[in-house]
């Protein structure tokens, strides 16, 4: 018996890196993936190397897109029951050097894009009686490398909204949990050769995330929590934040 048999989960940006460790892993635990890019080719090209997985592909930064991901996701596997919202960008510029359009986008793909997924799949998770939102953060929300500022400002956007609606939820059936992810990322790469080389001997794999993203997604005791990968779970976090 797996952890999630029976279960539909939709995790965005799951053709690369800690999505796709993710999406392995939770069909691994008996679940159906909706594996979810950019692109249908490569959305299906991954699906196509995971048990009882599905692609579907669709631009997170516009609505309709969206709504049209939640859509086709329901019709071909039913209610979504986990939601993980991965799918992030992170460009690196001086604070003083962003302009509107980077900033923008920024805040739409990292914070806007996961509330338009949560709001259009909240509803049949209300219905079935049950649901799991698990929204990927970053350490970075805190106290970022130089040049993360519009980064840092979507997660730590996305933190307070998710520990709000954690209590919001909870009467439903609905957890919501955060997780502070960490592995040797495009977003890590960006850094100086020096910094992001040294920091590839350390860091957590994309592995090592799947599994607490599993942890915060199956453990029914669990809500409105912030985890760390490679650190201490904060088990006080909504209340501290």
């Amino acid at each position: 018996m797996g952890q999630l048999d029976g279960r539909v989960a939709l995790v965005t940006g799951s053709t690369r890196g800690i999505g796709t460790a993710i999406a392995e892993l939770f069909a691994a635990e008996g679940a159906t993936v909706i594996v979810h890019g950019r692109r249908q080719d490569d959305t299906d090209r991954v699906a196509a190397t995971i048990p009882n997985a599905v692609g579907i592909a669709g631009d997170q930064g516009n609505l309709e897109a969206v709504r049209d991901i939640c859509r086709r996701a329901q019709e071909a596997c039913g209610t979504v029951d986990v939601l993980v919202n991965n799918a992030a960008i992170a460009p690196r510029s001086a604070f003083t050097r962003i302009d509107d359009e980077e900033w923008e986008q920024g805040i739409l793909i990292d914070l806007t894009a996961p509330f338009w997924f949560m709001r259009e799949l909240v509803p049949g998770m209300k219905a079935a009686g049950w649901g799991s939102i698990l929204n990927v953060t970053s350490g970075m929300n805190t106290g970022s490398p130089v040049g993360f500022s519009t980064y840092s400002a979507a997660k730590g956007g996305l933190n307070g909204l998710s520990f709000t609606i954690s209590r919001e939820l909870e009467p439903f059936g609905i957890r919501t949990n955060l997780l502070s992810a960490g592995a040797y990322t495009d977003m890590i790469r960006q850094l100086p050769e020096q910094i992001h080389l040294a920091m590839k001997e350390t860091m957590p794999t994309v592995q090592d995330n799947a599994r607490t993203a599993l942890r915060l997604v199956a453990d029914e005791s669990l809500n409105g929590q912030l985890w760390a990968v490679g650190g201490e779970h904060n088990e006080d976090a909504r209340l501290r934040y």
